[in-house]
């Protein structure tokens, strides 16, 4: 018997973490001080909500110090604020916490994890490859990831990623059978190791929410002239030519795919865009 489709009804973008560095120039944003977000997706289903990426958590914002260390503390400049964690908004909107079935999360940084350990109850889906390398954190990895943010969550789904089935100019991981090829994880290597995009369907229309496979929509323009913003995108990444692949691919999706809408994770010009 054919399995029935799984019905999405709204999407909620969420800005679940706000940053201030003193690097706006290199975003191409006026002024000293970067107006830096975290972007993430609240999804309403028929079978529970679905969160993409959860930006700082709780105890982020409570502990700052124990959580993140003093380095992000100091440089991230981070706006202690409650009000942005994801299970907060989520009691806003109606829900309970327990309500969140599924996490979907592009990569493991500090900045993208933080909010696990707020639900769970939830499964978190994340390629194992990131997992991975997380646990055992290279150099890069030690400045990036927070392991105590998630250390004791219980519900994984460590998806394995083998080449070869294609979306669009990019590939997907084989589809989850809950979601139906309704949502799909679509790896985005080099910002880390295992760090991929995911992808919602919405009748014949699809968001891909791409993490950090860029930092400013104006990437999406081949012909940007944002060169200090990709020598700081290379300096974070894992695998800076995969990188390079993979964003080229999405240049060529926002200039020739109308079908198809392309977000990242830190763009504030992109998150203003849904919540105006």
């Amino acid at each position: 018997m054919q399995k029935t489709k799984i019905m999405i009804h709204k999407i909620h973008h969420l800005k679940c973490g706000s940053m201030c560095p003193v690097c706006a120039p290199l975003f191409g944003q006026k002024g000293w001080k970067a107006e830096i977000v975290c972007h993430c997706l609240l999804v309403e289903t028929d079978r529970g909500l679905v969160l993409i990426d959860t930006g700082f958590g709780l105890q982020d914002y409570l502990h700052m110090q124990q959580r993140l260390g003093s380095l992000v503390k100091r440089l991230g400049k981070i706006e202690p604020n409650l009000e942005f964690s994801a299970i907060q908004q989520i009691q806003k909107l109606g829900f309970h916490p327990k309500d969140v079935q599924h996490i979907f999360v592009t990569h493991l940084d500090f900045d993208h994890a933080g909010g696990i350990s707020d639900f769970p109850h939830a499964t978190v889906h994340v390629l194992a490859t990131e997992y991975n390398a997380a646990q055992l954190p290279n150099f890069k990895g030690k400045l990036r990831y927070r392991t105590n943010q998630y250390k004791q969550h219980r519900y994984w789904n460590f998806v394995e990623y083998q080449q070869g089935e294609k979306w669009f100019n990019l590939e997907k991981v084989k589809g989850f059978p809950l979601f139906q090829d309704e949502i799909l994880m679509v790896p985005l290597l080099g910002h880390s190791a295992g760090h991929c995009g995911i992808a919602i369907k919405q009748q014949n229309q699809w968001l891909l929410f791409c993490g950090d496979a860029y930092y400013s929509h104006l990437e999406l323009n081949p012909a940007n002239k944002l060169r200090s913003l990709s020598l700081l995108e290379k300096t974070f990444a894992e695998d800076n030519e995969k990188r390079l692949i993979n964003l080229k691919k999405l240049q060529h999706l926002a200039q020739h795919e109308p079908t198809i809408e392309i977000i990242c994770a830190h763009d504030p010009h992109e998150l203003r865009r849904y919540q105006t």
